[in-house]
């Protein structure tokens, strides 16, 4: 990261400072195509002689900016996240997820890598940010900096919480709620139309039926109960998930699994 990261202790302004310098990467190549095989090293030691000042001059003035918000934006993130995932949630369709047990018309268990929504929670957030009058003069790369943030501080516990508190949530247009049961650490997956199973991160989902839940959530809690002690047991050896409806590329969906 270089000096600069010891000017700016801001975790989000260090994490804007990789996105500058990754999109300054991206626009070196773009005017120096030829360069495409220069190995990592010489590639960033051009890149940084060519952008540095641009780079720099960008930091200097998000760090005052963000420094001036970082309070009361620490203080609301996780709710804020909170917001952005049920949004993501309401905004998918069931299509685009795994289906773990059930059929498509009637599905009973959902799967989706925890990256995935990871990342489109923090997309969500970063929506929501621009429109909030305590950052309006923040660039979309600083308040997409802090949304990043908030994602790879928070997003875990923003799971856990609602499995914990056995919260459910809508998925698209659909009439049933869906709550979050589990998330499984390497979990083995096909992906796409791999013919080789690779390892991620996956989120589980659990239909709790149609009604609204009662003050004690004893659907949530059923549906908990059924996951952990039956269908945890009995899943299929055939488990995919393809990416399909998320406008996700294959190659960021493979970055996210690690081969077995």
């Amino acid at each position: 990261m270089g000096l600069i990261s010891t000017l700016f202790e801001n975790p989000a302004v260090k994490i804007l400072e990789e996105h500058l310098w990754e999109g300054a990467r991206k626009r070196y190549l773009r005017e120096h195509p030829e360069e495409v095989r220069d190995d990592t090293g010489t590639l960033m030691r051009k890149v940084r002689a060519a952008y540095k000042g641009a780079v720099d001059a960008t930091l200097k003035e998000a760090e005052l900016k963000v420094r001036a918000k970082w309070g009361q934006f620490k203080h609301v993130m996780t709710q804020e996240l909170r917001t952005a995932f049920a949004t993501v949630l309401r905004m998918s369709n069931v299509e685009w997820y795994a289906i773990e047990v059930g059929q498509l018309s009637t599905p009973k268990v959902l799967a989706v890598p925890y990256q995935l929504l990871k990342r489109m929670t923090a997309d969500v957030l970063l929506q929501y940010l621009k429109k909030e009058i305590d950052t309006e003069n923040l660039d979309d790369q600083t308040l997409g900096a802090l949304a990043s943030y908030s994602a790879d501080q928070k997003f875990e516990n923003v799971l856990e919480d609602a499995r914990r508190r056995h919260e459910s949530f809508t998925i698209g247009d659909r009439d049933g709620h869906f709550a979050v049961v589990d998330i499984i650490k390497r979990d083995a997956y096909y992906l796409g139309e791999e013919k080789h199973h690779s390892l991620l991160d996956m989120v589980i989902l659990s239909s709790v039926g149609t009604g609204p839940s009662n003050g004690n959530r004893d659907a949530e809690k059923a549906a908990l109960k059924d996951w952990s002690e039956r269908d945890r047991k009995n899943r299929k050896n055939e488990r995919r998930f393809s990416g399909d409806g998320w406008e996700l590329g294959s190659e960021e969906l493979k970055s996210w699994a690690t081969v077995p």
